[in-house]
């Protein structure tokens, strides 16, 4: 998917820098262009492919965070402790205005790929194995690679 930023001119580590107060619609629109290949699995979980909307960056929604998600998708209310905002570079028990570490084993960056809710669901499924140790957190497949520039 391609997007076109609201506002020209900023580098990504300006826009990821900007995490206090963070919760930023970026694009308008939404994507401009989408290539999938024919071959895709799990598109049905894809955090980027299967959901619609812009891209929202620096989603904090109580100790947790996501860098980047799309406005389609769940974004989680400020003070709601869901761990249900699906995205790229996910971060539970941390502080997501600061981006430090709360508990390490809550600890994870790459996505959530199920509508699975805190503290309801018992076994969230993840996208590969780069995932903390908490007890509810369970490893999944990998989807693919991910470009972002």
């Amino acid at each position: 998917k391609v997007f076109r930023f609201k506002r020209g001119g900023l580098s990504l580590l300006s826009r990821f820098q900007d995490m206090n107060p963070g919760r930023q619609i970026v694009t308008e629109g939404g994507p401009i262009q989408e290539n999938v290949s024919k071959n895709a699995k799990n598109m049905e979980d894809d955090p980027v492919f299967s959901v619609d909307g812009d891209l929202a960056f620096n989603w904090a929604y109580s100790n947790n965070g996501a860098r980047i998600a799309l406005s389609d998708g769940n974004l989680s209310p400020a003070d709601t402790n869901d761990d249900n905002t699906h995205g790229l570079g996910n971060h539970f028990a941390c502080n997501p205005l600061t981006g430090e570490n709360t508990d390490p084993q809550w600890a994870h960056e790459i996505s959530n790929i199920q509508n699975c809710p805190y503290p309801s669901c018992t076994r969230v499924q993840m996208q590969g194995t780069d995932h903390g140790s908490g007890p509810h957190l369970i490893s999944g497949p990998v989807y693919g690679n991910y470009a972002i520039y």
